[in-house]
């Protein structure tokens, strides 16, 4: 009831800035407080299922930033560096480990750890981060906004047409599970005056937040048209997080490509023993993504055609040679 609501920013004024609800209506969702008391006011009737807070500590998981491999190697994840794309820990920065990772170092010794890593688990089950736009100052922290999403920008060389790159030839691989990778812009609309900004840019707009008036757009949108004005310095968007699923296909996706490329090009195989580029290749050709519900049919077979050419390739240039 709209009573309660009032009740709670009453006594509680320090109350969750998210909550996880459930409605006949809209299903589960996770809206601000400020969105739950305007629709009660509109005669919505929902269950309030639980604030960020209530969230168990083991859903939550340490403290601490994971530390799983050397500071020499987490330089190359820095924006702007380069790194091997067979490396494992390539693309991580993209990921939501990373996210959570870069949320705790950046509200390191404060009280607001905690509840910014609960926030983040809550957030995560939103369709619609604009949603969580509480429409007044004192929504979400900026340390949340940058686990939620990140500015670092995906290469998308391995999905497009051949011919297509100035940098280099496309491979026409699916774009699979990242299709529907969301991102999220000041404008989107190359007709409306002003360029396209990330949301955390501070060019953007009063808040480094996602607001309500901002753009949504998926990869599969982002690949479809070229009439995009983005911002040269922040790059005109920020993407939200990939998923473990949608991380290790744009992994599996980059090996894949970069194997094709140095066949193309004849300038040889990824590996000293040049037999292993078989061994990888049978490796990708089994790779498959946690949910299969984001695997197409036509997306599946194309990836297994691309990978059987790519096997074709490699047995029949010199340098490869099958295990005996």
């Amino acid at each position: 009831m709209l009573d309660h609501i009032r009740a709670l920013r009453t006594l509680a004024p320090t109350a969750d800035p998210l909550y996880l609800v459930f409605s006949a209506s809209g299903g589960a969702e996770v809206l601000p407080l400020n969105t739950l008391e305007r629709r009660l006011t509109n005669g919505w009737l929902g269950v309030l299922i639980a604030g960020a807070s209530d969230l168990p500590a083991s859903l939550i998981g340490p403290e601490e930033p994971e530390h799983n491999h050397e500071p020499e190697v987490r330089a190359t994840q820095l924006p702007g560096r380069g790194q091997d794309v067979h490396d494992p820990h390539f693309g991580e920065s993209l990921g939501l480990a990373e996210g959570r990772n870069r949320t705790l170092r950046q509200t390191y010794g404060t009280e607001d750890r905690q509840l910014n890593l609960r926030l983040i688990a809550l957030a995560r089950g939103a369709h619609d981060l604009r949603s969580l736009d509480a429409g007044r100052p004192g929504g979400l922290p900026i340390e949340v906004w940058h686990g939620l999403l990140t500015e670092d920008r995906l290469n998308l060389a391995p999905f497009r047409k051949p011919g297509s790159n100035r940098r280099g030839s496309g491979s026409a691989l699916p774009l699979g599970p990242l299709a529907a990778v969301q991102l999220y812009t000041t404008n989107a609309n190359p007709l409306i005056e002003g360029k396209g900004h990330s949301p955390l840019c501070r060019h953007a707009h009063d808040s480094a937040a996602v607001v309500r008036g901002d753009d949504l757009l998926t990869v599969a949108d982002l690949m479809a048209r070229t009439d995009f004005d983005w911002c040269s310095k922040c790059g005109g968007y920020a993407l939200r997080r990939l998923t473990d699923s949608q991380l290790s296909y744009y992994r599996a996706a980059h090996r894949l490509h970069d194997i094709k490329q140095q066949l193309d090009n004849q300038t040889g195989v990824p590996d000293a023993d040049p037999s292993a580029v078989i061994a990888r290749l049978d490796e990708l050709a089994a790779w498959q993504p946690v949910d299969e519900a984001e695997w197409r049919t036509s997306d599946f077979w194309q990836w297994q055609e691309t990978v059987r050419e790519v096997t074709r390739m490699a047995a029949r240039s010199p340098a490869v040679t099958r295990p005996s």
